[in-house]
């Protein structure tokens, strides 16, 4: 919900953070929070959606910053006195519920952040403090301030069951004329990817880069009997290029084919399907999360290795130099990854 015009024009959101970052005092926390938001462009509307404050609150506080001074719109006549401070067992209760995730606590976010643990010491424990002594606090309650790192989808259970039944279906009991073949897509740009190498120890090693976005994108089949087809791809990978190297797959290597792939939008949508039902194709997905097990990404680590730390400017210097390095790839034993 976005607000129309600006109740207060001549307050600025880099005065209202600055503030922020000190200030103690509950009222006027909420005071600074509202006009926070107000001036990123929540309307008050949004801001009672947000933080559980009555709209027309919101909009009394709004009506001080505009017809008081800053300093006068921030706290009541009768503020005196020293904040409360947390009592050991109240910072006992904090540091517990900053080890739990705040959906834990009732709030709609996944990490906690200083904000959000100012405005939960206000709410539960009617005590306020700067942002900088929240931050103290918090490391005091063994959090730490960190990036998440990145965890990829991993198989479940039933996902890695029904691969395996699969597997034991459809390439053990299979027509002796119906050959394996894995398939996977592979991404070079121009410029140079850095890899680790063998440099003189006085050396710092340079390779040039490059920020253009250019490159060729190729999908890749391995067969059990330890030959290779690669396609070049124009443009970016669709089901329409899948259908494509597929029938390249079936003039190459024979009609009956046993094709195992991950599952990509451009494999597994439903023309791909369609025109594995109507030839006589097999497909076999791999499960959510383990690439591992796809003998043809040994392909592309042997490819990228041959091209590191090589600087490619144009297209087809970059093109001319995958086609060699695909030629001296030495294929991997496609069971040996299958069979998990």
């Amino acid at each position: 919900m976005v607000k129309d015009g600006n109740k207060i024009p001549d307050l600025s959101v880099e005065r209202v953070r600055e503030q922020l970052a000190d200030e103690r005092d509950p009222k006027a926390i909420k005071r600074l929070t509202a006009a926070r938001e107000y001036l990123a462009g929540l309307s008050p509307g949004g801001i009672e959606e947000k933080y559980g404050w009555p709209r027309q609150t919101v909009y009394n506080w709004l009506d001080r910053f505009e017809e008081r001074d800053f300093e006068d719109a921030l706290y009541d006549d009768e503020r005196s006195g020293r904040p409360p401070e947390l009592s050991d067992e109240q910072f006992h209760q904090f540091a517990e519920t900053l080890n739990q995730s705040p959906e834990e606590a009732g709030y709609d976010v996944a990490a906690w952040s200083s904000i959000l643990a100012q405005q939960h010491l206000i709410s539960e424990f009617d005590v306020a403090h700067s942002r900088r002594h929240v931050q103290r606090l918090m490391r005091e309650a063994e959090v730490s301030w960190k990036k998440p790192r990145p965890e990829p989808a991993s198989a479940d259970e039933e996902d890695l069951e029904r691969y395996d039944d699969e597997l034991k279906k459809k390439v053990g009991r299979r027509d002796e004329d119906r050959l394996v073949v894995t398939i996977d897509q592979f991404r070079k740009s121009v410029g140079a990817d850095l890899r680790y190498a063998w440099f003189p120890i006085d050396e710092r090693p340079t390779v040039k880069v490059s920020a253009s976005r250019d490159g060729i994108n190729f999908l890749g089949g391995l067969t059990e009997d330890g030959e290779t087809l690669f396609l070049e791809c124009a443009g970016s990978f669709t089901k329409e290029t899948t259908v494509r190297f597929l029938k390249s797959l079936q003039a190459r290597f024979g009609e009956k084919l046993l094709v195992v792939l991950d599952k990509g939008s451009y494999f597994t949508a439903k023309k791909v399907k369609e025109f594995a039902e109507k030839s006589k194709l097999e497909l076999l997905y791999l499960p959510t999360g383990m690439a591992k097990l796809n003998p043809t990404k040994e392909c592309w680590r042997q490819l990228r290795s041959a091209l590191g730390n090589q600087y490619f400017g144009e297209i087809d210097e970059l093109r001319s130099e995958i086609r060699s390095a695909m030629n001296e790839i030495n294929p991997p034993g496609v069971y040996q990854y299958l069979c998990r």
